[in-house]
């Protein structure tokens, strides 16, 4: 996932999605994108799938950050943004996305796409912090349906 481009199979805010997701790895000095960064990007763009989600759970978004943020670590890797790459389970969620967004017929992923893969990656610390606010695949499919 680079840069927008015709037929592009991501969306725009996927893309504005993914910047937040390295912006926050070169916060936390961390040396990948982690399904961690890309729920803490979700959380800041705060859409409008992502408002129905958190309204059908009762969760804040604050309340997912604070869980969040009590389990990422600083770390301690400098590295450029261009030399940024995707951990194995943040590959893994992709796929889910991918898979959800031409399960639901769109020609684009978006970031509800990435919410739902989100749920579906579940040995992660994000899918945990998910599953302690009620968030889970069920509960995104019905909040955007």
């Amino acid at each position: 996932m680079s840069t927008p481009q015709a037929q592009d199979t991501y969306a725009p805010e996927t893309y504005q999605l993914m910047a937040l997701a390295k912006r926050s790895v070169l916060k936390y000095k961390h040396p990948y994108i982690t399904p961690e960064h890309m729920l803490l990007s979700i959380l800041e763009l705060n859409s409008v799938p992502l408002q129905k989600v958190l309204a059908a759970s009762q969760a804040t978004p604050d309340q997912i950050r604070q869980l969040m943020k009590a389990h990422l670590r600083d770390g301690d890797t400098v590295q450029e943004e261009s030399q940024i790459k995707f951990s194995e389970r943040a590959k893994r969620v992709i796929e889910a996305a991918k898979q959800e967004a031409r399960h639901a017929g769109v020609a684009q992923v978006a970031p509800e796409h990435f919410l739902l893969g989100l749920t579906k990656v579940t040995n992660t610390v994000c899918g945990a912090v998910l599953r302690a606010v009620g968030i889970n695949e069920q509960s995104v499919r019905g909040a955007l349906n």
